[in-house]
């Protein structure tokens, strides 16, 4: 068995850590080498970006990131953390590692769009590679 590259998104809620209890409960370890990826969007008030919060924000992202880490200790595990716009950002790793599969968690709102939210639907449009959408 050939191994599959896999890009797992996630946002520090809890829904979005179910994505890595997927991937252990579906791949074996050898057969996986996973990717887990936290965005943080930025925000400018008149061009200028809060250097405090983006300190924090970093911080935060690097230490959930160790959290999924730790969760699938037994993966071969990279971990990114970036700034940006959620879709673009995951669309461009995906592209980056030449990922296979992208798994992320559907969103609880109602509504097509909402179902599976508007981060997961952009991917959905713009990833070149498989979407697995798994439920909370």
């Amino acid at each position: 068995m050939t191994t599959k590259k896999i890009l797992v998104p996630i946002d520090g809620t809890e829904r979005s850590m179910h994505s890595l209890n997927f991937i252990k409960e579906n791949y074996s370890p050898e057969h996986v080498e996973l990717h887990i990826i936290n965005v943080k969007e930025l925000v400018f008030i008149d061009g200028i970006s809060m250097s405090d919060e983006i300190k924090t924000s970093e911080k935060n992202g690097r230490d959930l990131l160790d959290k999924a880490r730790a969760m699938v200790s037994e993966f071969k595990t990279e971990a990114s953390f970036t700034f940006g716009y959620a879709g673009d950002e995951i669309v461009r790793t995906a592209e980056d590692i030449g990922a296979d599969i992208v798994v992320m968690t559907k969103s609880t709102k109602k509504g097509l769009t909402r179902i599976i939210g508007s981060c997961t639907a952009y991917v959905l449009k713009h990833a070149k590679c498989t979407l697995v959408i798994i439920p909370e």
